[in-house]
């Protein structure tokens, strides 16, 4: 998959080829995006146009907010991960600025998608709008893009009914923000269609977790949304920086997502410990590894103890079931 970034005022044809898009933030690239991305995936071959997704980045919600967000489903390096898992051949990121905002909804189709980028097909969700002040939708663009020679279409938003899911609603990265939020990572896997995963490169920590016997691998979730904070069953990958390939199988592990008020931490941090990692004949330093935390079951909430013994006693209990989960002696 190529990767091309483009900022407004950027004046060169940045693709040779025709190409047939699919246009949105693709944040969890879900079950619902990925309906989408498949049935452009066939369009484009049918057409015998290359394949590509248009992004943005920032994301328009960073863009407009003042304070630091906190919500995104996966980081950008996961993210084209999963869309190149699909068949992607070109990832175009388009620079949320300024300029970009004032862009008529004509403007955007006309002088960036059809002139710049050699759009002659445009996909999204039924829902997805565009241009100032949200004015553009696939219903009222049509007439002019048909005038241009640019080709938009919808399609129909997968709904939570073919899944077995009690609610029934439209698959969407929002919907999936909640059930997380809420501790439904159960029904969240069945729309992302995987289970959730945090990504994030190993930072060097205090290793007070070496200290207690249970030594930990820390990521940022700064970025990342927040589930219920607390000690998850979860099972550990590290990845390859290059290609953005896991490198080795799921190793067992247990994390803690949240502060660490035993120890007066500050920061949301998910802290992983990988079950009897010395059996698995790894290296077991992964500061600065990029690393995928899976989780599968919520096992109880974060507790300030009263010592660090108490800590390291609940801890191993912790371990235990995990150990129980993952079936393991």
């Amino acid at each position: 998959m190529e990767i091309i970034k483009w900022k407004y005022g950027d004046q060169q044809t940045v693709i040779d080829k025709k190409i047939a898009i699919a246009i949105g933030n693709f944040d969890g690239v879900h079950k619902g995006h990925v309906k989408l991305l498949e049935a452009v995936k066939l369009k484009a071959h049918e057409d015998n146009l290359a394949f590509g997704v248009v992004t943005f980045d920032p994301h328009p919600r960073d863009f407009f907010s003042s304070k630091k967000s906190s919500f995104k489903l996966l980081d950008r390096q996961e993210k084209e991960y999963q869309l190149a898992k699909i068949g992607v051949e070109y990832l175009i990121i388009i620079e949320f600025s300024e300029e970009l905002k004032n862009c008529t909804a004509n403007e955007f189709l006309l002088d960036i998608l059809y002139k710049q980028l050699n759009v002659v097909k445009m996909f999204a969700g039924s829902n997805f709008r565009f241009g100032k002040n949200r004015e553009g939708t696939i219903k009222n663009s049509k007439e002019f893009s048909h005038s241009i020679g640019l080709e938009i279409s919808a399609v129909d938003l997968e709904q939570t009914s073919s899944l077995n899911i009690k609610d029934e609603t439209v698959i969407s990265s929002q919907s999936i923000r909640g059930l997380i939020s809420d501790g439904e990572l159960e029904t969240a896997s069945k729309l992302l269609g995987r289970n959730w995963c945090v990504t994030g490169f190993v930072k060097k920590g205090k290793q007070q977790g070496r200290e207690l016997g249970f030594p930990t691998a820390n990521v940022d979730m700064d970025y990342f949304l927040k589930p219920p904070l607390g000690v998850y069953v979860t099972k550990l990958k590290i990845i390859d920086q290059k290609i953005n390939e896991t490198s080795n199988d799921w190793l067992p592990s247990i994390s803690n997502i949240g502060k660490r008020p035993t120890v007066s931490g500050e920061n949301i941090n998910i802290e992983s410990h990988v079950i009897d990692f010395k059996n698995h004949g790894d290296d077991t330093n992964l500061y600065d590894k990029r690393i995928k935390v899976k989780l599968l079951k919520f096992l109880r909430p974060e507790i300030k103890f009263s010592s660090l013994l108490e800590l390291k006693k609940q801890i191993g209990i912790d371990t235990q079931k995990a150990k129980n989960f993952h079936k393991l002696k």
